[in-house]
């Protein structure tokens, strides 16, 4: 046959996934395997990765662990998009071809300069890893994407108490033995939830924000991190930059109040605490995430809005 009637080759496009009790270790697991066949000797980070005394580095650590891998940093604007100026010259300056570029898709979003960035690390045979611990959802509607592999962490996502998935796309690497379950092997299945209505909520969670945090009242207390939602980014919370008050400050009396606010990447680790990466330094200070998961009673939006305002005000 020229054409056949039906599709009959079972492994054309078959998923090549695996799971783990957090993002970090597949992201172990996928570097080591990658080191340990001589494909990378230098992974390039963006320069704003979070550290906490409870929980580490979800990105550093694992990179941490593997022996004779360099870490170069690029740099970040305030916005949290990749300075494209850092990476080349970094990129260019580079002694040895066999690297990876490392994305963090932060909160949900996609880098607005991402066909241009992996293009060029195409063209040097790089290897493209996305991290989409925040990005689940994006990643399944957005347009565009040429990662090799890429990682979720579930548990953010999803009601779980823990639980990280790897999805390796690139056919060379799914030689390698990974360390991770079957999907039929774990408790917490995310295919067992309705996708596309967890991602409508959310996006439209993320829109009753956006309307509140752009009124003119509030302006001068905090302003969005981001423009309005590009078609496919579906987000993992609304973060806004607190231009008033003790960011620090407002996070705990908004918990306090009800109001489940978190405040990711508040440290960043020890390498990036200097002036080449100030813009990161000051935005990691400014930073606050407000809820859009598919629990959410948007009708509490408002009372949230002016509460953190009114914080804003109370610790200047």
């Amino acid at each position: 046959m020229i054409i056949n009637k039906t599709a009959s080759k079972k492994e054309n496009y078959r998923l090549c996934d695996y799971y783990y009790d957090s993002a970090r270790e597949g992201m172990y697991d996928l570097l080591l395997n990658m080191t340990n066949d001589g494909l990378i000797k230098t992974v390039f980070v963006p320069g704003y990765v979070g550290w906490s005394p409870k929980e580490g580095s979800g990105i550093f650590d694992p990179i941490n662990k593997i022996e004779n891998v360099s870490v170069v940093y690029y740099r970040m604007d305030n916005n949290l998009n990749i300075d494209l100026n850092s990476l080349y010259e970094k990129l260019d300056s580079l002694n040895n071809d066999k690297f990876a570029l490392l994305v963090v898709n932060y909160f949900g979003f996609v880098d607005p300069n991402i066909e241009e960035i992996y293009s060029r690390i195409k063209e040097k045979n790089g290897w493209i890893i996305e991290d989409n611990a925040h990005s689940f959802f994006t990643s399944l509607y957005s347009n565009y994407s040429c990662a090799d592999a890429t990682f979720f962490s579930l548990h953010k996502m999803f009601p779980f108490n823990k639980g990280g998935s790897m999805k390796v796309i690139n056919d060379s690497l799914k030689k390698y033995t990974f360390e991770g379950k079957n999907v039929n092997k774990i408790v917490d299945n995310p295919w067992l939830y309705d996708i596309s209505k967890i991602a409508f909520i959310r996006k439209s969670n993320y829109d009753k924000i956006d309307k509140l945090v752009r009124l003119d009242k509030y302006s001068s207390f905090f302003e969005p991190l981001k423009d309005k939602l590009d078609d496919g980014i579906i987000p993992q919370t609304y973060p806004i930059k607190i231009q008033v008050g003790n960011r620090d400050k407002i996070y705990e009396l908004m918990n306090q109040s009800g109001y489940g606010v978190v405040s990711l990447y508040h440290t960043l680790i020890e390498p990036l605490r200097n002036s080449e990466h100030s813009d990161a330094l000051r935005l990691s200070k400014q930073i606050l995430n407000l809820p859009v998961h598919q629990d959410v009673n948007s009708n509490d939006y408002e009372n949230m809005v002016e509460q953190l305002a009114k914080y804003c005000l109370e610790t200047v």
